[in-house]
């Protein structure tokens, strides 16, 4: 898996993301597409709308009532309905023709429907008498429909202040900046593999190269020459099962397979896997020493047992601090798995006694 992959994989999963973001917004913009025929004006403290023309259909909007109350702000969306314009109020004129000469049984018939609905709200509770205050406040905007332009109050009849708006039905802004973050992290991090698949190596590099260069001093000082050496221990690491998916030692296989297909040199070999490890960031500087010191060996004639005894104490020291860090640093992962298993045990130890009080 190459750079090139991996940019190619990241841009399939961008376009797949545009895709469906931009499928989302369709889907979004469609089921809340404002049908609304009457439009929210505002005349500086007052909002308000225009009834539609005479001889029109009734018009329809959407708005979003903001309630003070003593306990916070309540929102509800409501649905407004308004009839077209009429110059005679034809329920103003009916109420009047009937009325005649029975103006006082007409009082005494709104005095008693007062009374009976302050006797219903009495018996409500603050959410119903909000929904019944509202809902008289909107069937009251047709009461007069001579009127063009209908006022919103800002004030129920029970001193809550409204604030109007128009209602929000889509979601484009959320949907079109998570589909932006979505992307960006996904660009951001399309290196992702390749960087853990390195870190996986160097870690193996790293942990077994001590191990391998200890072996080869023994092995070297038993009396066995460095290609023999090498060899011996491949082919050990061949018969042992924990060091079956290690990728140093599958390295060293591979050197070791290569050596016998083209009968090449090992110490060559083996500096090419050091030279490319380096380069991809997947080797150590400690690698790189230990192939500079077999190849001054073959050059130079230097006595490689002693150099590569020295340098197997060095590796042994560096895994040594390298295993005290990361057991620092497994106990500060620890703290706060601890913490919250501590809090637990305390609020289990005190409760029965704190429910006792």
């Amino acid at each position: 898996m190459d750079e090139a992959a991996l940019n190619r994989k990241a841009v399939k999963r961008i376009m797949a993301v545009i895709t469906a973001g931009v499928l989302l917004l369709l889907f979004d913009l469609l089921v809340g597409f404002d049908f609304s025929t009457l439009r929210l004006m505002n005349s500086g403290s007052n909002m308000y709308l225009v009834r539609p023309a005479e001889g029109s259909s009734a018009g329809h909007i959407s708005l979003k009532a903001d309630i003070e109350t003593e306990n916070g702000t309540v929102t509800k969306d409501y649905e407004l309905s308004l009839y077209p314009y009429a110059r005679e109020n034809s329920s103003r004129a009916g109420s009047g023709s009937s009325a005649g000469g029975g103006s006082s049984g007409s009082n005494s018939g709104a005095s008693g429907g007062r009374a009976g609905a302050s006797g219903i709200a009495g018996s409500m509770s603050e959410e119903e008498l909000l929904a019944y205050e509202m809902r008289s406040v909107i069937n009251s905007m047709n009461d007069d429909q001579s009127a063009r332009r209908v006022t919103l109050p800002d004030r129920l009849k029970t001193g809550e202040k409204i604030t109007w708006s128009a209602a929000k039905r889509t979601n484009t802004a959320a949907i079109a900046f998570a589909m932006i973050v979505l992307a960006v992290f996904i660009y951001r991090n399309r290196f992702e593999p390749l960087e853990k698949m390195r870190k996986v190596r160097m870690d193996s590099v790293r942990r077994q190269l001590p191990e391998f260069v200890n072996r080869l001093v023994l092995l070297l000082g038993a009396g066995l020459v460095l290609s023999s050496a090498f060899e011996r221990i491949v082919e050990e690491s061949r018969q042992s099962a924990a060091l079956a998916g290690d990728y140093f030692y599958m390295c060293m296989d591979g050197i070791y397979s290569k050596i016998k297909e083209t009968n090449g040199s090992m110490e060559k070999e083996f500096r090419d896997f050091a030279r490319s490890s380096e380069h991809s960031g997947e080797g150590s500087r400690e690698l790189m020493r230990i192939s500079n010191i077999i190849t001054d060996n073959i050059s130079k004639g230097v006595e490689l047992t002693d150099k590569l005894q020295s340098e197997s104490e060095t590796l042994w020291l560096s895994r040594k601090r390298s295993s005290e860090e990361r057991g620092r640093l497994a106990e500060t992962k620890l703290t706060m798995p601890l913490t919250v298993f501590l809090l637990v045990l305390v609020v289990v130890t005190v409760s029965p006694a704190l429910l006792e009080l």
